[in-house]
C-alpha cells in the first residue's frame, strides 16, 4: 500500500512539474518568434507600358512596391500612378492603381481608378484588373467602367508594363528594432 501511494504521489508530482513548466516553454517560443529576423524590401521607380484594347495606348508613370520576404506565403503590395495617351485617337488618361500578389504564384489582382478625356469631354473610370508579374514585367487584363460613354477609351484592355527601379531599400526587423541593410 505504501509503495502504491508513493508511486502515485511521484507520478502526480512529475505531472505537476511538467505541467508547471509548459507555459514557460510557450513564453520562450513566443520570445524566439518575436526576435526572429524579418526581411522587408521596398522599391520605387519608373513604369513604362503599352495597353492594347480598342485603341493602342502608351503608359508612363511611377511605381512603388513593398515586399515581405519569407519562405512561406510571401506578399507583394504595389501602388502605381501613370499617364496613358492614345496618339492616334487623341485620348489622354490619368490612372492610379493598387494590386497585390500572395504566395509563390505570380498571379496579381487589384483595382484602378482614373480620368479619361478626349479634350472635348471627360469621364471617370474604375475597374478591376488581374495579371501575371515576372522579372519586372507585369501583364494585366482589366476592365474600365466609365461614367460617360461618349469618351472613346478602352473598356476591356490587355496591358504590359515594365518596372525600372530607381530606389530599393532592404531592411530587417528583429523584435522592435529596424535596420537598413542595403540601399541603392
Amino acid at each position: 500500500m505504501i509503495k502504491k501511494t508513493s508511486l502515485l504521489l511521484a507520478l502526480l508530482l512529475t505531472s505537476l512539474l511538467c505541467h508547471a513548466q509548459w507555459p514557460f516553454k510557450k513564453d520562450e517560443n513566443e520570445k524566439d518568434k518575436k526576435d526572429r529576423l524579418k526581411l522587408y524590401q521596398s522599391s520605387r521607380g519608373v513604369l513604362l507600358g503599352y495597353e492594347r484594347g480598342r485603341m493602342d495606348m502608351i503608359q508612363v508613370g511611377y511605381h512603388s512596391n513593398w515586399k515581405k520576404i519569407r519562405l512561406q506565403k510571401p506578399v507583394i503590395r504595389a501602388t502605381e500612378a501613370f499617364l496613358e495617351y492614345a496618339p492616334f485617337n487623341n485620348v489622354l488618361g490619368l490612372k492610379a492603381a493598387y494590386w497585390q500578389r500572395h504566395g509563390r504564384l505570380k498571379f496579381t489582382y487589384g483595382l484602378h481608378g482614373g480620368y479619361f478625356t478626349d479634350f472635348d469631354e471627360g469621364s471617370l473610370s474604375i475597374g478591376p484588373s488581374a495579371g501575371f508579374r515576372l522579372l519586372g514585367f507585369h501583364g494585366q487584363l482589366g476592365y474600365n467602367l466609365f461614367t460617360n460613354p461618349e469618351v472613346d477609351a478602352n473598356r476591356l484592355y490587355l496591358s504590359i508594363s515594365f518596372f525600372i527601379p530607381q530606389h530599393t531599400r532592404l531592411r530587417s526587423k528583429k523584435g522592435d528594432k529596424e535596420k537598413t541593410i542595403l540601399r541603392w
